[in-house]
């Protein structure tokens, strides 16, 4: 039951993380060039995270420490996703000003 107890806590921990990181990644346009570092940036703070719960899990129990980690890992496959969906929102998005704007003329 650990593991499964392990997989619910990673996505949830990961989803959190990912979902903030993301939102970091959105103002980093408004930032310093310096500070631009991207979707690498974020797979890393994930990875980092799987490992680190998975370290903070080892002392309550092996496979709960084990579910913790696949289900971190689990929530990166949805950043791909998430960039995806928020270019599709943007475009939209313009869209509707460009033909808000056309209206107005």
């Amino acid at each position: 039951m650990h593991f499964f107890d392990g997989i619910i806590f990673g996505i949830i921990d990961n989803g959190v993380l990912i979902i903030g990181a993301l939102f970091g990644l959105s103002i980093e346009k408004y930032l310093p060039k310096y500070f631009h570092k991207g979707i690498g940036t974020v797979f890393g703070a994930g990875i980092g995270n799987a490992v680190s719960d998975f370290l903070g899990g080892v002392p309550i129990a092996i496979d709960f420490a084990w579910g913790t980690f696949v289900g971190c890992i689990t929530t990166l496959i949805f950043i791909p996703i998430f960039v995806e969906i928020k270019k599709i929102i943007i475009n939209q998005i313009n869209v509707l000003f460009k033909v808000s704007y056309c209206f107005t003329l």
